[in-house]
C-alpha cells in the first residue's frame, strides 16, 4: 500500500519539482526576455545535446546504483562496495564523455548552423564529468528512500543554473556564456552530495567485491545505456531537429512553449521516482497482485495531477502576452496544447516506464525505448519540413 513514507516522499519531491519547474520558467522567462528569442533558443540547443550527453557519461550507472541499493539495503557493507564501484565507475566515463563533447562542439554547433551553441557547449562539457558522479550519488539517495535529500540535491541544480543564467543575462553577456551555468552548478552541488550519499567507509577486505560490483554495474549499465540516452533524447528530438531545419528564433519560440511541457512531464516523473525503490521489492520476489495495486494507484495518481495542471497551462498560457513578446506566446501556444495532450495521456505509464530495470531486464527496456525513438524521429523528419513548429509538436 502506499504507506506514509510515500506520502512524505510525494511532498518533497513535488516542493523539489516546484523549486525545478519555478527554476525552468524562470530561465527562459529572464533570457526570453532580457536577452530575445535567439538566444533563448541558442540555450536550449546547449541544454538539449547536454543532457543527451550526460546521459552517455553516467552509461545509466546510477540506475544500476539505485536498484542494487534498493535490493540490498539492509546490508550496510554491501551498499558501501556497491555505491564506491559505481562512483569510480562514473568518475572514468564522464571524464571521457566531457572531454569528447568539448572537442566535438565545433562540429554540433556547424551541424545546428549556431556558432554561439558551439562555444556555450564547449563551456558546458567539464560539467559532464562532475554531473555523472552527482547522478550516481542521487541514484543512491533514491534507492536508500532518502528523498529529502534527493529534492535537496535536485533543488540545488535547479536554482544554480537559475542563478548563473540570470547573472549572463542581467550583465548583457553573450548567448554562449549560458552553457557556463551547468559546470558551474554541478561543482557547487558535489560537495553536498558526497557529504549526505558517499559511502563513509569500506573495509578493504571486500577489494574482490569492489572489482565484482565494477564488473556488474557496467554490466547493468550497458544495457540499460541505450534506454537512459534515449528517454532523455525521448522529449528532446523535436527541440535538435528543429535546430537543424529552421532559426535559432523559431526554435526559441517552440522551446518557449515546450519547457511549460518539460515541467508538465516531471509531475509523473516524481511519481516515478518514489515508486523505483518500492518496485524493487515487489519484483523480487513478484508479488503480482501487490504490483498490479500499485500499479493502479501510482499511474492514477500521476494522470490525475497531471491532467489538472494541464489544463491550468492552457488555459493561463494565452496571458503570457501580457509580459512577453506576441510573436513569442501566439506561436508557442498551439504548440502548447498539442504537447500537453500527447504529455497528459503518456503520463498513465511515465510512473512505471522504468519497471524493467526494476525487474533487472535493462536490455528489454533499452529495446522497448529504442522502437519508441525511432518513430519519434520519424515522425520528426516527416513533419517538421512540411508544418514547421505544429509538425515537431505532432510528431512528438
Amino acid at each position: 500500500h502506499l504507506d506514509r513514507k510515500f506520502w512524505d516522499d510525494t511532498a518533497w519531491g513535488y516542493g523539489s519539482l516546484a523549486v525545478v519547474a519555478s527554476s525552468g520558467i524562470a530561465i527562459n522567462f529572464v533570457v526570453a526576455a532580457q536577452m530575445g528569442s535567439e538566444a533563448l533558443g541558442v540555450f536550449n540547443q546547449i541544454y538539449a545535446v547536454y543532457v543527451i550527453a550526460a546521459q552517455v557519461a553516467v552509461m545509466a550507472v546510477h540506475d544500476s546504483a539505485q536498484k542494487h541499493t534498493a535490493e540490498h539495503a539492509e546490508d550496510s557493507d554491501a551498499c558501501a562496495v556497491l555505491s564506491a564501484a559505481a562512483l569510480a565507475h562514473s568518475a572514468v566515463t564522464g571524464s571521457v564523455i566531457a572531454l569528447a563533447v568539448y572537442l566535438a562542439s565545433g562540429l554540433v554547433g556547424d551541424v545546428l548552423g549556431s556558432p554561439s551553441t558551439a562555444m556555450g557547449l564547449a563551456l558546458a562539457a567539464p560539467g559532464l564529468a562532475l554531473f555523472s558522479i552527482n547522478k550516481v550519488l542521487l541514484g543512491i539517495l533514491n534507492g536508500h528512500r532518502k528523498m529529502r535529500f534527493y529534492a535537496v540535491g535536485q533543488g540545488i541544480r535547479a536554482v544554480g543554473i537559475f542563478a548563473v543564467c540570470l547573472l549572463v543575462a542581467l550583465y548583457d553577456q553573450p548567448a554562449y556564456l549560458l552553457g557556463l551555468s551547468f559546470t558551474l552548478t554541478e561543482v557547487a552541488l558535489l560537495p553536498f552530495l558526497l557529504m549526505v550519499a558517499a559511502p563513509r567507509r569500506i573495509d578493504w577486505r571486500f577489494q574482490g567485491e569492489l572489482k565484482r560490483w565494477v564488473g556488474l554495474h557496467f554490466s547493468f549499465g550497458s544495457r540499460a545505456f541505450v534506454n537512459g540516452l534515449l528517454a532523455e533524447a525521448y522529449i528532446r528530438v523535436d527541440i535538435i531537429m528543429l535546430g537543424i531545419f529552421l532559426s535559432d528564433a523559431q526554435v526559441g519560440i517552440y522551446s518557449f512553449a515546450a519547457m511549460f511541457i518539460e515541467g508538465l512531464f516531471q509531475i509523473s516523473v516524481v511519481v516515478r521516482t518514489i515508486a523505483n525503490p518500492a518496485l524493487v521489492k515487489l519484483l523480487s520476489p513478484l508479488d503480482k497482485a501487490g504490483l498490479r495495486r500499485f500499479v493502479h494507484r501510482i499511474s492514477g495518481l500521476s494522470l490525475l495531477m497531471t491532467a489538472l495542471v494541464a489544463g491550468v497551462l492552457a488555459g493561463a498560457f494565452p496571458y503570457l502576452a501580457l509580459f512577453f513578446d506576441e510573436m513569442l506566446v501566439s506561436g508557442g501556444y498551439r504548440v502548447l496544447v498539442i504537447l500537453a495532450a500527447g504529455m497528459t495521456v503518456f503520463s498513465i505509464f511515465v510512473p512505471v516506464d522504468h519497471v524493467m530495470l526494476q525487474a533487472g531486464r535493462p536490455g528489454v527496456q533499452s529495446a522497448m525505448m529504442t522502437g519508441n525513438i525511432l518513430v519519434n524521429v520519424a515522425l520528426n523528419l516527416a513533419l517538421i519540413p512540411a508544418y514547421g513548429l505544429i509538425g515537431a509538436a505532432s510528431a512528438t
